[in-house]
């Protein structure tokens, strides 16, 4: 007998954490923490697994949203295995680190008193049960060798993993979050397509179109023509990043563009988590599949500048590119506390190049008039906004159409829809109907468990 069940507390992008059960074996896939929750209400639910043993973990990559969970999983399970790319666990290492710093500043603010729920000490002894797979190289999930696994370069950032599982003569494909296109650093992902029965698919971009006249190349321009024409009247330009991926992949594109002559030579500044995790994707440079193969970002002469003091919110200057974290201008962030003094001045640019949450402090920006009064920040005044925004897609996610070219390519007797909001779903559930109406589909409720 082979179930699902998935152990997120709602239908949605989150908490991601699922229970696959093959026989009396048990495997978990991802631990995720909700970005938008807090407290207990952040976690999987896990109160259906205690009583039982679990074999093995396998964590498809290093985002909060897949990982932040998992040493209280592993508390529950020490001598657990967990499955992952070295690259994985060097930065869900450095995430989870920061996670707690966060957690611990939270505990003060919001008054909640089980944070941190866990400590560094806990990461450190956690990750000794972490084990190292490379890709395309089958491994087991069990002791006794029933259940069988190979990992496949997903394309969504460095170490991002899909999951071939085999057992009793049954392939199971679980995609993770995927992109089939390179983006600047990280490649397309290399899937497999033969033979595969059951597919578990990530359903992100469900819900949102794209145009059929979209290439990559052409939206990096526009980005670049839109930095130029604020440079040239005399104005500053930030791009809100996530630390992990989106800074490195967006750096990268930048300095493709000065090499193309497409953009002005000058400095991107960074800071904060975004230095650590540039560091670890320059570590991997030489040894995982990638453009650019062996360029470290760190030491490319020229590319980047950092603040002098760790935290230090950088000096606003005509000519510059910040290029900073959080990706939403959430509250405490450097690119949160530059905004406030940011987006005063009509000459500068805010380039958004990623999801923004609609209650996002940069969705706030993104969507407001100019003259209109913006609160980014509950502890301080709002700010009006005057300066220029503009939205470019650049996602790390693969658009809709390609999840269902995926599908029909394999062409699954079963396929799960996870890893998406309602519409999402809803949307990739019925044009899969249409392309493969012998499919059985199923989008899984919270701890229903599915019969496969």
């Amino acid at each position: 007998m082979i179930s699902f069940k998935s152990l997120t507390r709602q239908i949605e992008i989150g908490a991601n954490c699922y229970l696959l059960q093959f026989g009396n074996k048990r495997i978990i896939i991802d631990s995720g923490m909700h970005p938008k929750e807090e407290g207990k209400d952040s976690l999987p639910d896990f109160s259906s697994l205690y009583d039982h043993d679990i074999d093995s973990a396998i964590l498809s990559h290093a985002h909060l949203d897949h990982s932040g969970s998992l040493p209280i999983l592993q508390r529950h399970y020490p001598e657990m295995p967990v499955m992952m790319t070295e690259s994985t666990s060097a930065l869900s290492q450095a995430l989870l680190h920061n996670s707690v710093n966060v957690m611990t500043s939270k505990r003060n603010e919001l008054g909640l008193d089980e944070y941190p729920f866990f400590s560094h000490r806990e990461i450190h002894k956690i990750s000794k049960q972490w084990c190292h797979r490379r890709t395309e190289r089958k491994f087991d999930l069990d002791n006794e060798g029933e259940i069988e696994c190979t990992f496949y370069d997903a394309g969504h950032v460095l170490g991002a993993i899909g999951a071939l599982i085999e057992y009793k003569g049954k392939k199971l494909f679980y995609t993770g979050d995927v992109h089939f296109e390179d983006q600047s650093i990280i490649k397309g992902a290399d899937f497999p397509t033969e033979n595969i029965d059951i597919l578990i698919l990530e359903c992100t971009r469900g819900s949102s179109p794209r145009s059929p006249d979209y290439t990559r190349l052409s939206e990096a321009e526009k980005l670049a023509s839109s930095i130029e024409n604020c440079l040239d009247q005399g104005g500053s330009v930030m791009i809100p990043l996530f630390a992990m991926g989106k800074t490195q992949e967006t750096v990268t594109m930048l300095y493709e563009l000065q090499r193309a002559k497409k953009l002005r030579r000058l400095s991107f500044l960074i800071g904060g988590l975004s230095i650590k995790m540039t560091k670890i994707y320059d570590r991997f440079s030489s040894s995982v599949r990638r453009n650019h193969l062996g360029m470290k970002l760190m030491r490319e002469k020229g590319l980047l500048s950092t603040p002098n003091t760790r935290g230090e919110i950088p000096k606003i200057e005509k000519g510059n590119v910040y290029t900073l974290s959080s990706g939403m201008m959430t509250e405490k962030t450097l690119s949160n506390r530059l905004a406030r003094h940011f987006i005063t001045n009509p000459r500068n640019l805010i380039a958004s190049v990623g999801y923004a949450d609609p209650e996002s402090p940069l969705a706030k920006v993104l969507n407001s008039e100019i003259g209109q009064s913006i609160e980014l920040d509950s502890n301080y005044d709002s700010v009006k906004r005057e300066c220029s925004v503009a939205s470019f897609d650049f996602s790390g996610h693969a658009p809709r159409e390609a999840l269902l070219d995926y599908a029909e390519r394999t062409n699954p007797s079963k396929i799960i829809l996870v890893h998406g909001d309602k519409s999402s779903i809803e949307w990739m559930k019925n044009n899969i109907e249409q392309r493969l109406p012998d499919a059985e589909i199923h989008v899984p409720q919270p701890q229903d468990e599915i019969e496969l």
